[in-house]
């Protein structure tokens, strides 16, 4: 195998060894037995070796590029002036260079244009003094002349190329590097999807924002990790940025599930570059809003909650009851009213008091179903809709259970109380009938529960 390599590397000079044994069978090859030019051709075949080149170099290329180059070229002149065609084989010089570029870059194309003139030189010199060659004096002097001037401007074309090649690829290595740098330092998760909506890329940030190596989302699509009540939405989402081209920019919010199963809220803001050939895919900025979301979902609870009990509030209740009455459904209501809680906040302080309301509240929650709607109207006065009633007589069954769950002995601030309840009951009819109105029907019928409760009790209304 390495016998291969290396004739691999050397092959130019050696397939230049055979043309030349044809040649010289044919006397176009000088008058030097086949032996001499074929020293400076395998010693070119040894030297134009990578692992060569390398231990000349002082294991980097970039360096002792003029001594090497000029080496390289003073052999292959060698060559040519051996075999009496002397400058015209110069041509050897831009494969030669050609090499170098390769190796060391755009820096080698002026020493290499000073060794193909000198050794041009040196070779005409010997011509002079005396060496064989084909071409004729002094005719062999212009020629040599005109070809110096040819490879030295040729040499310079070559290499200005190359370093206008070297820097374009500079410049694209330092847009890739700040990208990356940006990418990797980023708070925000890049990703891109395929036409599948399969992800092709995915930036650093995935590890430190969802705890997921990067290369283990490759190839997943993009809703295997959304919520599955956010995926309508982002559907939705992708359906308008394919409708869009890549100056149009689409947002949205949805859950992505982390490392740890816990659901995350991102901000999504994504473009369509199907179309660019560098990118071919959407492209997707996630923003982790978990924060935020937090905050603003705690400031809407607060809106729309009463802070000490945890119910919904009287204002959140009165919407919920507009929009319960607003569907065909028949529904009840209840109103709920503590009897003998002023006494129990008056004389245990308000603390206890506080603590007694939280406790109901959670009674009356726990004895009505989930799809009913509880709330706090005010001090002591609770409401219920409940959703799920065929008549009045369910409606007045789930009140004496609040009756019977609240009737009974409560520790509250380290003292057993008793409160009393009344509830008044109003149930929905075929006729419409606005919230206000039923909930003071309801309220009616609690006091006419509270009067008769109190007479019944022997005591006057």
């Amino acid at each position: 195998m390495r016998l291969l390599r290396y004739a691999r590397n050397g092959i130019e000079p050696l397939v230049v060894l055979l043309v030349i044994a044809v040649l010289h069978h044919f006397g176009l090859a000088g008058p030097a037995p086949v032996w001499v030019p074929a020293i400076p051709l395998l010693a070119g075949a040894v030297y134009q070796q990578p692992e060569v080149q390398l231990w000349l170099s002082g294991r980097d290329l970039r360096d002792r590029v003029a001594a090497r180059i000029t080496g390289h070229m003073m052999l292959t002149t060698a060559l040519a002036y051996i075999l009496g065609w002397g400058p015209l084989l110069a041509v050897a010089h831009f494969h030669i260079l050609s090499m170098h570029l390769e190796w060391s870059g755009s820096r080698a194309w002026r020493p290499g244009a000073l060794a193909s003139v000198a050794s041009l030189g040196i070779g005409q010199l010997c011509v002079a003094m005396g060496l064989y060659s084909y071409l004729p004096l002094p005719e062999i002097h212009g020629v040599a002349a005109m070809v110096a001037i040819g490879t030295a401007t040729t040499c310079r074309v070559l290499g200005r190329a190359v370093a206008r090649r070297e820097r374009a690829e500079a410049a694209v290595g330092a847009r890739d590097e700040r990208f990356r740098v940006l990418v990797q330092d980023s708070s925000d998760l890049i990703a891109i999807a395929g036409p599948d909506t399969g992800l092709t890329y995915v930036s650093p940030a995935a590890e430190r924002v969802l705890g997921i190596e990067p290369d283990r989302l490759l190839g997943q699509r993009l809703w295997q990790r959304i919520h599955p009540d956010d995926i309508a939405g982002a559907q939705e989402l992708l359906g308008r940025v394919l409708a869009g081209d890549e100056t149009n920019e689409e947002r949205g919010e949805f859950r992505i599930r982390d490392a740890g199963g816990q659901w995350r809220w991102f901000e999504v803001s994504s473009r369509n570059l199907l179309d660019n050939p560098a990118v071919q895919g959407v492209v997707g900025h996630y923003r982790d809003v978990t924060e935020r979301r937090a905050a603003q979902d705690e400031v809407a609870y607060a809106a729309t909650h009463d802070a000490l009990t945890g119910l919904v509030n009287a204002q959140t209740f009165m919407l919920e009851l507009e929009a319960a009455l607003a569907t065909p459904a028949r529904i009840a209501l209840l109103f709920v009213d503590l009897d003998g809680f002023k006494q129990v906040n008056d004389s245990l302080g308000h603390e206890a008091g506080d603590e007694l309301l939280a406790l109901v509240a959670r009674l009356i929650r726990r004895s009505t179903m989930a799809s009913d709607v509880v709330g706090r109207l005010g001090g002591d006065e609770f409401g219920v809709i409940l959703t799920r009633v065929g008549g009045t007589d369910v409606a007045e069954a789930v009140a004496a259970r609040l009756v019977a769950a609240i009737e009974r002995d409560m520790h509250v601030a380290g003292h057993t109380v008793r409160v009393g309840c009344s509830v008044g009951v109003a149930v929905s009819g075929p006729e419409p009938i606005q919230a206000r109105a039923l909930l003071r029907s309801a309220d009616l019928a609690m006091y006419a529960e509270k009067r008769a409760r109190k007479a019944s009790a022997g005591r006057p209304a």
